[in-house]
């Protein structure tokens, strides 16, 4: 079967003939909702043409091709990025939890070191008795160290109990008087506080005692004071209730026995512990009172809020 194709070269060459006439007069095909023709000027030049079968050819595909075919579609062109909006919520989100991070890190920061903040005086760490919150096995472990090595309150306690306990009454007679004397009473005393800071330490974790004092909630001298007093022999355990603080008695006697080692002079071990044992924990008496007014202390006599 024979297929005419005159037609179909004949479009295709109408189409290339109106394409090449486009493209030599610089004609813009308008978009949809412009009007449609080429002006007086424009239509003048198709009626002149000298070239007839040229403009035939112009008119039929005129008549062929309607405005709505050809469409010119603008394409937007963007020449810097921009940022939608879920990209600047998601920035201001981030933004707000970072700050929000970091300010609950802060406030935990601030939170620990008020827990684990020692007494320059009396070498002691205090918790709240309202609100009241148990000590970490990391806390123990900073606590531990700041008590017994890395505070003034360390090394302060010695120092009166030795001038209290030891220069005043001259024990042992062996050292002498003097600053002489005093200098071997303080490291006694201060090897004694580390040894019962480090018995103390691993049997209040076992028996979950706190080794921290407990400051009073209650108002007025004399229950504070009484509070005080009490709390020489008590603490509270992991759930925030008084009991005996067998971990911080038990130590005063285990550090003095092992103290005797190095003693000169000690002829009875065991009545010198439980003598010298028995003094160390009537003098917690008054420092557990300096440590309950401390806060008062500080205002009024050191004028710091």
């Amino acid at each position: 079967m024979l297929i005419d194709h005159q037609p179909v070269l004949g479009r295709l060459a109408r189409c290339s003939l109106l394409t090449l006439a486009m493209a030599a007069l610089g004609l813009l095909v308008p978009a949809p909702g412009l009007a449609w023709g080429l002006g007086e000027d424009a239509a003048g030049c198709w009626t002149t043409n000298a070239n007839p079968p040229l403009d035939q050819a112009f008119r039929e595909s005129e008549e062929q091709f309607t405005p709505g075919d050809i469409r010119l579609l603008p394409v937007p062109c963007q020449f810097a990025p921009t940022f939608g909006l879920d990209g600047m919520d998601s920035q201001a989100s981030s933004a707000a939890q970072t700050s929000s991070t970091n300010s609950r890190d802060q406030s935990s920061a601030e939170d620990e070191k008020q827990r684990l903040k020692v007494n320059p005086i009396t070498g002691v760490a205090g918790a709240p008795e309202s609100n009241y919150s148990p000590l970490t096995g990391a806390e123990r472990w900073k606590l531990y160290f700041k008590m017994n090595y890395w505070s003034l309150g360390a090394y302060t306690g010695p120092f009166f109990s030795a001038l209290l306990l030891d220069q005043a009454a001259g024990s042992p007679p062996e050292w002498g008087g003097g600053f002489p004397g005093y200098g071997r009473r303080v490291a006694s005393r201060l090897g004694s506080a580390i040894l019962q800071g480090t018995f103390q330490a691993p049997v209040a974790a076992v028996l979950h005692e706190d080794v921290r004092y407990i400051f009073s909630s209650q108002h007025g001298f004399k229950r504070r004071a009484e509070h005080a007093v009490l709390y020489s022999f008590l603490t509270y355990n992991n759930q925030g209730r008084p009991t005996l603080n067998i971990a911080n008695l038990s130590a005063y006697y285990a550090s003095t026995a092992v103290s005797t080692a190095w003693l000169p002079g000690i002829q009875n071990v065991a009545r010198y512990t439980f003598i010298n044992a028995t003094e160390q924990i009537g003098i917690s008496l008054p420092i557990n009172l300096l440590q309950e007014f401390w806060p008062e202390i500080r205002h009024y006599v050191l004028r710091r809020h």
